[in-house]
């Protein structure tokens, strides 16, 4: 039996003997730990077990970087973050019956084709949906109740990734991964390989490192650090609307002000 044997074997085994809300709620606290947590721990673990590294590979200065007290009350926020939405998920799951999923719960597994063509699904809805909730946070009528939490770190450490506001975390950091594939009818497992890839890469934008160049920390990090710039995740979005530059809204803000006068 070949490695997707027993891959197989081990989901038919999961289906038969579980509830298909047992197998959903486990699934998501598993994706959590494997794709944010643990990555997001082990980063924050150079800056202690390998200071010289971290120094060498940090994006911005040393001297910018986030106090001992900041780092903890980081950690704080964004697992509280994690666990009350693990907690929402399994009483939404729980008051629609274990006997059913609000995920595709098939004990079939989905083809490697199958799992691809959802994987770049996911990537390119996800790229488009965050770079337009992102660029709305950003608005001046929103931005200091809600996103400005998440811009406290200019230097951003990897568990800032889900250092947010209930109504931003839910918006920007949960519904443009999950909604596009539920929508789409993926496969559960194919839902969870692509959501334990988009946590780790919002821990590795976040981290600060640039010894990663995949996914590039670099982009978003100068979001952090400028503010008005980089509001996708891949930066495709960012380069069709031409704000993959720092500067890129001065010769409209000056075109505004001549106006005026």
């Amino acid at each position: 039996m070949g490695f997707l044997g027993e891959i197989k074997s081990v989901w038919e085994h999961i289906c038969t003997h579980y509830k298909p809300g047992q197998i959903e709620i486990a699934g998501v606290i598993i994706a959590q730990i494997i794709g944010f947590v643990l990555p997001a721990a082990a980063y924050l673990l150079i800056d202690v077990l390998f200071p010289e590294f971290s120094a060498k590979h940090k994006i911005q200065s040393m001297r910018r970087q986030p106090t001992t007290a900041q780092i903890w009350h980081c950690i704080k926020i964004s697992m509280f973050n994690q666990i009350w939405v693990v907690m929402f998920h399994a009483v939404a799951v729980y008051l629609t019956g274990l006997e059913h999923s609000l995920l595709i719960m098939d004990s079939r597994l989905p083809s490697l084709k199958t799992v691809a063509v959802d994987f770049l699904f996911g990537l390119v809805a996800r790229e488009i949906s965050f770079y337009y909730v992102h660029r709305a946070l950003h608005h001046p009528s929103i931005y200091a109740y809600i996103h400005k939490m998440h811009h406290k770190y200019t230097a951003p450490i990897s568990f800032a990734a889900e250092y947010a506001h209930p109504v931003e975390h839910i918006f920007a950091n949960i519904l443009p991964i999950a909604l596009p594939l539920t929508l789409k009818g993926t496969h559960f497992l194919s839902l969870m390989a692509f959501t334990v890839f988009e946590l780790w890469e919002a821990a590795a934008d976040h981290s600060g490192y640039d010894f990663l160049k995949l996914p590039p920390a670099e982009i978003h990090d100068l979001h952090h650090e400028k503010f008005r710039v980089n509001y996708s995740t891949l930066g495709i979005m960012d380069w069709i609307h031409g704000t993959h530059v720092v500067g890129w809204d001065r010769p409209q803000r000056k075109a505004a002000e001549q106006k005026k006068d």
